[in-house]
């Protein structure tokens, strides 16, 4: 299955980051927006991986929900990878946890080296995808739209199957390890 570890974005940080594609979107043409299911924080994307290896990346990662507790992350401003001149990603970059975040993603890659994926060579940005762009080019024209400081909190890294359909890929969570809770809830073998 192909996966993606990531954390939640909760309900109305997830509302309101749709408004701003759409706003967006009447600016950018040749942008592929995400979805509303797709609006989280990337950690760390796994590709294709066995069902088994699900359950033993749990194992491996469960430490983490004992060591980290729910912190709180807010949005920051609308930027771009790697450069609004040469953009790739529309991206928020988020600003309050950030700290934490980086630390449970280098945590993920220290929990995941006893497996087959590389290590992230670049350093990690917390941020949440709003689109891709289909040829790098400048995005947008003229200032972008303020975001509000809207805050939320993250309470668990989730493993994330990602179906790909002819209307896009379909998320689904497979298992969460709770930061500072019970973390055999939703382990699949």
């Amino acid at each position: 299955m192909r996966s993606f570890l990531a954390l939640e974005v909760s309900t109305p940080v997830v509302d309101y980051l749709r408004e701003v594609i759409e706003r967006l979107s009447k600016r950018a043409r040749e942008v592929k927006w995400v979805k509303r299911d797709g609006i989280h924080i990337t950690l760390k994307f796994l590709g294709e991986i066995e069902e088994p290896v699900a359950g033993k990346i749990h194992d491996a990662l469960a430490p983490i929900g004992s060591r980290f507790t729910p912190f709180v992350v807010s949005l920051n401003e609308i930027d771009a990878f790697p450069s609004r001149r040469k953009a790739r990603v529309v991206i928020a970059r988020l600003d309050k946890g950030t700290d934490e975040m980086k630390r449970i993603f280098e945590e993920v890659e220290e929990g995941l080296t006893g497996f087959d994926f590389e290590r992230e060579i670049r350093e990690y940005t917390p941020h949440i995808t709003l689109g891709r762009m289909r040829t790098p080019a400048a995005f947008p024209d003229g200032d972008l739209p303020p975001l509000e400081r809207m805050e939320f909190p993250v309470d668990g890294l989730v493993l994330f199957k990602s179906t790909l359909t002819p209307a896009g890929a379909i998320y689904s969570p497979i298992w969460k390890i709770k930061l500072g809770g019970d973390n055999d809830e939703g382990r699949t073998e």
